[in-house]
């Protein structure tokens, strides 16, 4: 299923397959002066090519090598014969077919390859400036999309909400935290998540998701001080594992997430911002 919003030039279209008529997890491609920024699951991939005909994109730019981002490239390549491009890192990564978890096959469909040209610099269209910042964590190759003049960010997967309980495995929280910092410093105006969608007043929303990580690793290093055991500690701080662990095979985890709470060394997060937490919630939170 695809569904589009618009927030002025920037167009977000909303791409989730359905399984037994049931909508699963959903991920977003955008469309700005003729610039795909991501490429949606491959299970939807049609749908989405069938939908760009009526506005055939110039060039496409992957924020990373995940499925949900990059599942569309190789049939908008054959049908408009349009360049994309990726990190140097991605190109290495998407070219190196690793396995895929049996969830998210499922879930989002097995890509297949596509000519990618490596861009690590900035992309150009007629009318805007996107800067390539490097954001690792959620990935290794990982990048984000800067228009500094209209303050957007195009976030891929490093925002997704404000209070985020789940870690993938091979995700880096270190690096997470470092890159949210990053992004933040930009002061962008508008960000755009490939999950969450438009969010508004980025830079709070990013310093409220810092300072809820932050204050769940001050409790579960006081709770292991006290010497409380490792399940009790995430029950208080995160939870019970919930369908998400189980559906991904361990893959995502609130374990995972304490473990890397846990590993943060006391300043590896940054100082608590004026605003309270917010409660936007996801599949990855509470």
């Amino acid at each position: 299923m695809l569904q589009v919003e618009h927030s002025g030039p920037v167009e977000r279209i909303e791409l989730a397959r359905r399984i037994c008529g049931v909508r699963v997890r959903s991920a977003s491609a955008y469309l700005v002066d003729g610039l795909l920024i991501d490429a949606g699951p491959p299970a939807v991939a049609p749908e989405l090519v069938a939908y760009l005909r009526q506005r055939p994109p110039a060039q496409v730019y992957n924020t990373h090598h995940h499925e949900d981002h990059v599942g569309a490239n190789r049939l908008i390549q054959q049908t408009f014969g349009v360049p994309i491009g990726a990190s140097a890192a991605a190109l290495r990564l998407a070219g190196a077919l690793l396995p895929m978890h049996w969830y998210r096959r499922v879930v989002w469909g097995r890509p297949q390859a596509a000519t990618l040209t490596a861009n690590d610099d900035a992309i150009t269209t007629p009318r805007y400036r996107f800067e390539v910042i490097p954001t690792p964590g959620h990935s290794p190759d990982h990048v984000c999309l800067f228009e500094r003049r209209e303050g957007w960010l195009f976030a891929g997967d490093l925002f997704l909400h404000e209070r985020v309980r789940y870690l993938r495995a091979d995700e880096d929280l270190a690096l997470e935290v470092a890159a949210l910092e990053r992004v933040a410093a930009l002061r962008p105006r508008l960000l755009f998540c490939a999950h969450a969608g438009r969010v508004d007043a980025p830079v709070a929303a990013i310093n409220r998701k810092l300072a809820f990580w932050r204050d769940r690793a001050a409790r579960a290093r006081e709770l292991r001080r006290r010497g409380i055991d490792r399940r009790q500690i995430q029950r208080a701080v995160l939870g019970v594992e919930g369908p998400l662990t189980l559906v991904s095979g361990g893959h995502f985890s609130k374990a995972a997430m304490l473990k890397a709470l846990l590993a943060l060394p006391d300043d590896g997060l940054p100082p608590p911002p004026d605003a309270g937490a917010g409660r936007a919630l996801s599949m990855y939170s509470w």
